[in-house]
């Protein structure tokens, strides 16, 4: 029981760490009529309170128009689940199983007993609204869609993304950024 709490303690501290910079809320914004999707990879830390019950993790991100690679790993590196999607669904590897579904709400409801919001997520830390999803505003500024209240942060210095935080009844979720890169969009 003591190592677990050793793991917890050292990702908050890491946590705690990342957000030394200067940071800037961001105002959420309902997207464009031309805004697109565009692809970027990003990597942090995570860290998930669900019903009084915390977990913090590290992450990957690749993220591209209709599809996305979220690996979650340990605080020391080791990756303990691999979640895919494509148009065709989502593929979840965690434990030695393979776990598939039409989208990843469902397939993180059944597996962890919360959904993530993953395809509206690449919307929400770039600090616009997804699209397709009503939305509406707190009188703090932060956004309300799909059942979550959103904050997004950005670095003061180069407006990238820095920290997003969702919260719903009864969870919060926090995603701390360490690393961030748009990848360059296709060529049609």
């Amino acid at each position: 029981m003591k190592y677990q709490y050793g793991w917890l303690l050292a990702g908050l501290l890491v946590l705690a760490g990342c957000a030394s910079t200067p940071e800037v809320n961001s105002t959420m914004q309902a997207p464009a009529a031309n805004l697109r999707d565009e692809p970027f990879d990003a990597s942090g830390r995570l860290a998930v309170n669900y019903q009084g019950k915390g977990e913090v993790a590290s992450f990957d991100w690749q993220h591209a128009p209709g599809g996305d690679q979220l690996n979650v790993k340990t605080p020391i590196g080791t990756t303990v689940a691999s979640l895919s999607r494509t148009a065709q669904g989502v593929t979840l590897k965690a434990n030695g199983r393979e776990q598939y579904a039409t989208d990843v709400e469902t397939l993180t409801e059944a597996t962890l007993g919360w959904p993530l919001p993953l395809s509206n997520l690449a919307w929400w830390v770039r600090g616009h609204a997804a699209p397709g999803w009503p939305a509406r505003y707190a009188d703090d500024g932060r956004l309300m869609q799909q059942g979550w209240l959103i904050r997004n942060t950005r670095d003061a210095d180069t407006q990238l993304p820095r920290r997003l935080e969702l919260e719903r009844e009864g969870m919060s979720i926090r995603l701390v950024f360490s690393s961030w890169q748009w990848q360059p969009a296709p060529q049609p």
